[in-house]
Protein backbone atom coordinates (compact mmCIF):
# COMPACT_ATOMS: atom_id res chain seq x y z
CA UNK A 1 0.00 0.00 0.00
CA UNK A 2 1.01 3.23 -0.53
CA UNK A 3 1.18 6.91 1.42
CA UNK A 4 -0.64 9.62 0.44
CA UNK A 5 0.43 11.57 -2.82
CA UNK A 6 0.43 15.09 -3.18
CA UNK A 7 -3.34 16.40 -2.96
CA UNK A 8 -2.99 18.59 -6.31
CA UNK A 9 -2.00 15.94 -8.26
CA UNK A 10 -5.28 13.91 -7.22
CA UNK A 11 -7.08 11.98 -10.15
CA UNK A 12 -10.69 11.77 -8.69
CA UNK A 13 -11.22 13.55 -5.67
CA UNK A 14 -14.68 12.94 -3.16
CA UNK A 15 -16.98 15.92 -3.90
CA UNK A 16 -20.59 16.44 -2.26
CA UNK A 17 -22.24 17.85 -5.27
CA UNK A 18 -21.42 16.01 -8.33
CA UNK A 19 -21.37 16.33 -12.39
CA UNK A 20 -20.76 14.06 -14.99
CA UNK A 21 -18.27 15.02 -17.77
CA UNK A 22 -18.41 13.67 -21.07
CA UNK A 23 -15.05 13.08 -23.62
CA UNK A 24 -14.24 11.73 -26.34
CA UNK A 25 -11.55 9.10 -26.10
CA UNK A 26 -9.55 10.79 -28.71
CA UNK A 27 -9.95 13.93 -25.90
CA UNK A 28 -8.96 11.62 -22.96
CA UNK A 29 -5.89 10.74 -24.70
CA UNK A 30 -4.91 13.91 -25.46
CA UNK A 31 -5.10 15.62 -21.81
CA UNK A 32 -3.06 11.85 -20.52
CA UNK A 33 -0.56 12.75 -23.02
CA UNK A 34 -0.07 9.12 -22.83
CA UNK A 35 1.36 8.35 -26.65
CA UNK A 36 2.96 11.97 -27.18
CA UNK A 37 5.58 10.84 -24.29
CA UNK A 38 6.04 7.43 -24.82
CA UNK A 39 6.32 6.49 -21.04
CA UNK A 40 4.04 3.50 -20.78
CA UNK A 41 6.69 1.28 -18.94
CA UNK A 42 5.34 -2.17 -20.83
CA UNK A 43 4.30 -2.58 -24.45
CA UNK A 44 1.38 -0.40 -25.54
CA UNK A 45 0.46 -3.38 -28.04
CA UNK A 46 -3.13 -3.67 -27.48
CA UNK A 47 -3.68 -0.38 -25.16
CA UNK A 48 -7.02 1.34 -26.11
CA UNK A 49 -7.20 3.61 -23.17
CA UNK A 50 -4.97 5.08 -20.61
CA UNK A 51 -5.98 8.06 -18.41
CA UNK A 52 -2.81 9.31 -16.54
CA UNK A 53 -4.33 12.46 -14.73
CA UNK A 54 -7.92 13.73 -15.88
CA UNK A 55 -9.09 17.08 -14.81
CA UNK A 56 -11.81 16.00 -12.36
CA UNK A 57 -12.74 18.80 -10.08
CA UNK A 58 -13.40 21.07 -12.71
CA UNK A 59 -15.84 23.85 -10.83
CA UNK A 60 -19.00 24.54 -12.49
CA UNK A 61 -20.54 27.72 -11.56
CA UNK A 62 -24.38 28.50 -10.39
CA UNK A 63 -25.65 31.34 -11.86
CA UNK A 64 -29.17 31.47 -10.12
CA UNK A 65 -27.02 33.29 -7.19
CA UNK A 66 -27.98 30.30 -4.60
CA UNK A 67 -24.57 29.23 -5.23
CA UNK A 68 -25.42 25.60 -5.73
CA UNK A 69 -21.99 25.02 -7.66
CA UNK A 70 -20.83 22.06 -8.93
CA UNK A 71 -17.62 20.12 -9.63
CA UNK A 72 -17.06 16.39 -11.43
CA UNK A 73 -16.97 13.18 -9.38
CA UNK A 74 -16.68 10.73 -12.57
CA UNK A 75 -16.15 10.64 -16.43
CA UNK A 76 -17.61 9.06 -19.45
CA UNK A 77 -16.22 8.32 -21.96
CA UNK A 78 -17.87 7.76 -25.28
CA UNK A 79 -18.04 4.32 -26.89
CA UNK A 80 -15.62 3.65 -30.33
CA UNK A 81 -14.33 0.68 -32.20
CA UNK A 82 -11.34 0.26 -29.78
CA UNK A 83 -13.08 0.21 -26.61
CA UNK A 84 -14.87 -3.30 -27.95
CA UNK A 85 -12.05 -4.42 -29.77
CA UNK A 86 -11.42 -7.32 -26.84
CA UNK A 87 -14.42 -8.93 -28.27
CA UNK A 88 -12.40 -10.02 -31.31
CA UNK A 89 -8.86 -10.37 -29.44
CA UNK A 90 -11.02 -12.03 -26.83
CA UNK A 91 -9.03 -10.87 -24.48
CA UNK A 92 -9.41 -7.84 -21.75
CA UNK A 93 -6.78 -6.34 -19.27
CA UNK A 94 -8.43 -3.98 -16.71
CA UNK A 95 -5.37 -1.68 -14.54
CA UNK A 96 -5.62 1.77 -12.18
CA UNK A 97 -4.50 2.63 -9.32
CA UNK A 98 -6.87 3.36 -6.74
CA UNK A 99 -7.56 5.30 -3.00
CA UNK A 100 -10.56 4.52 -1.96
CA UNK A 101 -11.96 6.69 0.71
CA UNK A 102 -14.81 4.53 1.49
CA UNK A 103 -17.16 1.47 0.56
CA UNK A 104 -20.24 3.73 0.44
CA UNK A 105 -22.68 1.11 -0.78
CA UNK A 106 -22.79 -2.44 -1.58
CA UNK A 107 -21.12 -2.46 -4.88
CA UNK A 108 -19.45 0.65 -5.79
CA UNK A 109 -17.99 0.50 -8.74
CA UNK A 110 -14.61 2.01 -10.60
CA UNK A 111 -15.11 1.16 -13.98
CA UNK A 112 -18.06 0.22 -16.45
CA UNK A 113 -18.97 -0.32 -19.48
CA UNK A 114 -22.56 -2.48 -20.13
CA UNK A 115 -24.32 -4.53 -17.43
CA UNK A 116 -27.46 -6.69 -16.98
CA UNK A 117 -30.09 -5.01 -18.65
CA UNK A 118 -31.27 -5.60 -22.26
CA UNK A 119 -31.36 -4.33 -24.97
CA UNK A 120 -27.53 -4.40 -25.80
CA UNK A 121 -26.25 -4.04 -22.62
CA UNK A 122 -25.83 -7.47 -21.43
CA UNK A 123 -22.35 -7.95 -21.45
CA UNK A 124 -19.38 -5.38 -21.33
CA UNK A 125 -17.42 -5.02 -18.61
CA UNK A 126 -17.31 -3.73 -14.92
CA UNK A 127 -14.65 -4.19 -11.50
CA UNK A 128 -16.97 -3.72 -8.36
CA UNK A 129 -15.88 -3.42 -4.97
CA UNK A 130 -17.72 -4.96 -2.31
CA UNK A 131 -19.34 -3.89 0.71
CA UNK A 132 -19.55 -6.60 2.65
CA UNK A 133 -16.02 -7.23 2.71
CA UNK A 134 -15.97 -11.41 1.95
CA UNK A 135 -14.83 -10.57 -1.52
CA UNK A 136 -13.18 -7.69 -2.48
CA UNK A 137 -13.00 -6.96 -5.93
CA UNK A 138 -15.67 -8.56 -8.08
CA UNK A 139 -15.26 -8.28 -12.44
CA UNK A 140 -18.85 -8.99 -14.13
CA UNK A 141 -19.82 -8.97 -18.03
CA UNK A 142 -23.34 -9.93 -18.68
CA UNK A 143 -24.11 -13.46 -16.41
CA UNK A 144 -20.48 -14.10 -15.89
CA UNK A 145 -18.73 -12.99 -12.40
CA UNK A 146 -15.51 -13.57 -11.03
CA UNK A 147 -14.54 -12.59 -7.30
CA UNK A 148 -11.56 -12.33 -4.96
CA UNK A 149 -13.15 -15.33 -3.08
CA UNK A 150 -12.16 -15.08 0.82
CA UNK A 151 -10.79 -11.56 0.99
CA UNK A 152 -12.12 -10.18 3.46
CA UNK A 153 -10.87 -7.15 3.31
CA UNK A 154 -7.03 -7.98 3.17
CA UNK A 155 -7.04 -6.49 -0.34
CA UNK A 156 -9.35 -3.17 -0.50
CA UNK A 157 -11.51 -2.76 2.64
CA UNK A 158 -8.57 -2.47 5.24
CA UNK A 159 -7.04 -0.08 3.37
CA UNK A 160 -9.11 2.91 2.49
CA UNK A 161 -7.21 5.82 2.04
CA UNK A 162 -4.13 4.22 0.75
CA UNK A 163 -3.10 3.55 -3.00
CA UNK A 164 -3.96 0.05 -3.93
CA UNK A 165 -2.96 -0.95 -7.73
CA UNK A 166 -5.32 -3.53 -9.24
CA UNK A 167 -5.33 -5.25 -12.06
CA UNK A 168 -7.59 -8.14 -13.70
CA UNK A 169 -6.75 -10.28 -16.89
CA UNK A 170 -9.30 -11.51 -19.23
CA UNK A 171 -9.03 -14.56 -21.63
CA UNK A 172 -12.23 -15.53 -22.82
CA UNK A 173 -11.04 -18.43 -25.35
CA UNK A 174 -8.84 -19.87 -22.57
CA UNK A 175 -11.12 -19.43 -20.32
CA UNK A 176 -8.73 -18.20 -17.35
CA UNK A 177 -9.24 -15.01 -15.65
CA UNK A 178 -6.98 -13.57 -13.42
CA UNK A 179 -6.55 -10.44 -10.40
CA UNK A 180 -3.54 -8.64 -9.06
CA UNK A 181 -3.28 -6.70 -5.84
CA UNK A 182 -0.16 -4.53 -5.81
CA UNK A 183 1.50 -6.54 -8.56
CA UNK A 184 0.80 -9.70 -6.44
CA UNK A 185 -1.60 -12.55 -8.25
CA UNK A 186 -4.69 -13.63 -5.82
CA UNK A 187 -4.33 -17.04 -5.86
CA UNK A 188 -8.16 -17.97 -4.75
CA UNK A 189 -10.57 -16.62 -7.41
CA UNK A 190 -14.65 -18.12 -7.55
CA UNK A 191 -16.42 -17.33 -10.55
CA UNK A 192 -19.69 -18.02 -11.53
CA UNK A 193 -20.95 -18.35 -15.11
CA UNK A 194 -18.30 -19.56 -18.12
CA UNK A 195 -16.08 -17.07 -19.86
CA UNK A 196 -17.45 -18.71 -23.23
CA UNK A 197 -20.24 -16.40 -22.94
CA UNK A 198 -19.04 -13.24 -22.66
CA UNK A 199 -20.15 -10.43 -25.36
CA UNK A 200 -17.44 -7.28 -24.97
CA UNK A 201 -19.41 -5.99 -27.85
CA UNK A 202 -22.23 -3.58 -26.42
CA UNK A 203 -22.77 -0.09 -27.23
CA UNK A 204 -22.86 1.43 -23.89
CA UNK A 205 -19.81 4.66 -23.05
CA UNK A 206 -17.55 3.33 -20.13
CA UNK A 207 -17.92 5.50 -17.06
CA UNK A 208 -15.16 5.78 -14.55
CA UNK A 209 -16.19 6.44 -11.34
CA UNK A 210 -20.20 5.69 -11.60
CA UNK A 211 -22.30 2.47 -12.56
CA UNK A 212 -23.06 2.58 -15.69
CA UNK A 213 -27.18 3.34 -15.96
CA UNK A 214 -27.55 -0.38 -17.22
CA UNK A 215 -26.07 -2.17 -14.68
CA UNK A 216 -27.91 -3.94 -11.72
CA UNK A 217 -29.65 -1.44 -9.16
CA UNK A 218 -27.45 -2.33 -6.20
CA UNK A 219 -24.51 -0.53 -7.82
CA UNK A 220 -23.03 2.47 -6.35
CA UNK A 221 -20.40 5.48 -7.13
CA UNK A 222 -16.98 5.13 -6.84
CA UNK A 223 -15.35 7.36 -3.66
CA UNK A 224 -12.24 7.94 -4.12
CA UNK A 225 -9.87 8.61 -6.34
CA UNK A 226 -7.65 6.73 -9.32
CA UNK A 227 -4.94 7.54 -11.85
CA UNK A 228 -3.64 5.13 -14.62
CA UNK A 229 -6.50 3.58 -15.74
CA UNK A 230 -5.55 1.73 -18.29
CA UNK A 231 -7.95 -0.67 -20.78
CA UNK A 232 -5.82 -3.32 -22.87
CA UNK A 233 -7.55 -5.66 -25.60
CA UNK A 234 -4.95 -8.26 -24.56
CA UNK A 235 -3.72 -9.98 -21.42
CA UNK A 236 -1.00 -8.64 -19.50
CA UNK A 237 1.53 -11.33 -18.19
CA UNK A 238 2.19 -11.55 -14.43
CA UNK A 239 5.62 -9.74 -15.44
CA UNK A 240 3.94 -6.80 -16.78
CA UNK A 241 1.27 -6.23 -14.19
CA UNK A 242 4.35 -6.00 -11.50
CA UNK A 243 6.14 -3.40 -14.11
CA UNK A 244 3.41 -1.77 -14.04
CA UNK A 245 2.83 -1.67 -10.00
CA UNK A 246 6.75 -0.86 -9.64
CA UNK A 247 7.52 1.67 -12.07
CA UNK A 248 4.21 3.72 -11.55
CA UNK A 249 3.28 6.24 -8.77
CA UNK A 250 0.51 7.34 -7.68
CA UNK A 251 0.04 10.95 -7.46
CA UNK A 252 2.96 12.11 -9.64
CA UNK A 253 2.57 14.14 -11.93
CA UNK A 254 1.93 12.84 -16.02
CA UNK A 255 5.09 10.75 -17.07
CA UNK A 256 7.22 10.55 -14.11
CA UNK A 257 8.28 7.18 -12.70
CA UNK A 258 10.25 5.87 -9.50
Amino acid sequence: MRSQPNQKESFMSTLTTGKRTLLTLSALLAVSTAFAGGKLPISSQGLVLWIQKVPTGIKTRDLSGNKNNAQTTSLIVSNSPSLVSMQDTHQLTLAMWMKPNSIPDEFPVPISKGGYNTPGADGGYELNLNWNGDNDLIFLSGNYQAETAGANGSLINNHLGEWIHVVVTVDTAAQVIQFYVNGQAYPNITSFGSLADVNFNVTNNLYIGEPDPAANVNRAPYDGEMQDVMVFNRTLSADEVQTLFTATTPGAKPGRRR
